[in-house]
């Protein structure tokens, strides 16, 4: 039977039977990795709590079909992430983070970016208080990594970009599309969603600039609250369901 070796975040465990656990993990080379985790509930030694939501950990498993549940066969944690776990807010938002990548990830997908993301965005919330323009900069990068990336330079329809758009700030999203839609072609079209050109831009910028400087940017309130109503909207659209996490998050943003 194949044992292999790769660095996993775990994103969901729940008990299975008297003793087991079933753990989902998203895993660096092998994308999302489900897996059972014999006596893990008995044994406390052998994997001292590293199954627990939010550990970052260098998991051993074994594979016998590269399909169905793996056997976890140890796993070395890196970091547990103590603050995350002590701190409600900063759990409802770590719980979302975890959601979002489980709902867009194939089973076995490698997404090696994705799982850094992950991982960045889980040490700033270990290290800062939670705040709400890091929840936008995290839909924006994730949805930009699944191939969901909202097209923001543009007209979806007649392809004029920001310079010919300037001069009417107020541009529309389609859900549907995907995309910008300005003032003219919105005539055409129904459920659009407001927003600003600067705000547009703003999601444009985060869903490119370079992740170590990513949590430099700000959002102002205008952008915050129009990003609100675009960016979770258009996830749910995309999965076609809203996730539970996000309903905890809409009473304390």
């Amino acid at each position: 039977m194949p044992i292999f070796r790769t660095k996993a975040i775990v994103t969901r465990s729940l008990h299975y039977g008297e003793s087991d656990k079933i753990v989902t993990f998203f895993t660096q080379d092998f994308g999302k990795v489900k897996g059972i985790a014999k006596g893990a509930r008995r044994s406390k030694k052998r994997f001292q709590n590293a199954l627990d939501l939010f550990s970052h950990l260098q998991l051993i498993f074994f594979d016998r079909e590269g399909m169905g549940l793996v056997r976890v066969e140890g796993c070395d944690i890196q970091n547990s992430f103590p603050k995350i776990r002590e701190h409600l807010r900063k759990i409802f938002y770590g719980d979302y983070f975890l959601e979002l990548v489980n709902e867009m990830a194939g089973e076995r997908e490698a997404h090696p970016e994705a799982f850094h993301l992950l991982l960045s965005f889980l040490m700033d919330l270990e290290k800062v208080e939670p705040q709400e323009d890091r929840l936008r900069m995290f839909e924006i990068r994730m949805l930009s990594v699944f191939g969901y990336r909202p097209n923001m330079s543009r007209c979806g329809f007649c392809r004029r970009g920001w310079e010919d758009l300037k001069e009417v700030p107020l541009v529309f999203f389609s859900l549907e599309k995907g995309a910008l839609v300005c003032e003219g072609c919105s005539r055409s079209w129904n459920n659009l969603i407001p927003l600003s050109l600067g705000t547009a831009r703003l999601i444009e910028k985060v869903s490119q600039m370079d992740l170590t400087k990513i949590h430099r940017l700000k959002f102002t309130s205008q952008a915050l609250c129009e990003s609100r109503e675009v960016l979770p909207k258009f996830i749910t659209y995309q999965l076609g369901k809203e996730l539970k996490s996000l309903k905890c998050l809409k009473g304390l943003t």
